[in-house]
């Protein structure tokens, strides 16, 4: 009877083989977020002449300067700002975009609520295609939320190339877009990878 198994040595077999089924994969998880590359995002040609450009908002510089490239590739396009505090159009201001060319959504403080408050500006400005502004390391999650809240709607995002090597910002800013990423999918089912 001693050499028989008894549940209770089962269930504590069960128990360890879930704890180090559980550790390994949030190891692995661990791994993905701190070493794993984020994928660089592939550039496309503007094929039109948008409607709009729309810059995301953020206190970086990398925004500004390919916000005022795309000011002055197409001078006919309101320049959309959203979700920032006044450092994107001082920013654009500064590089010789003129303020009247603004139109400023200061409410969103995700990529969500930049797509969602963006809607009736939109709608006032018959937007039908726009250029996309951000960084590279958020193209994924952008484009996953904007084709989600605008799907008839084109649009092709832009993005200053990344350093080679990568700065310590954009290797802190890509861990975080995979969190981010997978927040958004359980939250809001967007799906960016």
């Amino acid at each position: 009877m001693s050499g028989e198994p008894t549940i209770v040595n089962q269930s504590r077999r069960w128990i360890l083989a879930l704890l180090l089924v559980t550790s390994g994969f949030f190891f692995l998880f661990l791994a993905w977020i701190c070493f794993w590359p984020w994928p660089a995002p592939q550039r496309e040609e503007i094929p039109w002449e948008p409607d709009a450009i729309v810059v995301l908002g953020s206190g970086d510089l990398v925004r500004v300067r390919e916000a005022a490239r795309m000011a002055e590739r197409f001078p006919k396009a309101p320049v959309i700002i959203t979700g920032d505090s006044g450092f994107l159009e001082k920013g654009l201001l500064e590089r010789g975009v003129p303020q009247e060319r603004f139109v400023i959504e200061p409410d969103a403080e995700s990529t969500y609520e930049n797509a969602a408050l963006l809607v009736p500006i939109f709608e006032e400005h018959e937007v039908e295609r726009f250029v996309l502004v951000t960084n590279w390391f958020h193209v994924p999650r952008s484009e996953a939320v904007f084709r989600n809240r605008f799907p008839r709607v084109a649009f092709v995002s832009t993005w200053e190339a990344a350093s080679d090597p990568l700065p310590p910002w954009d290797r802190h800013s890509q861990r975080r877009e995979k969190l981010a990423a997978l927040y958004y999918w359980i939250r809001y089912g967007v799906w960016s990878f």
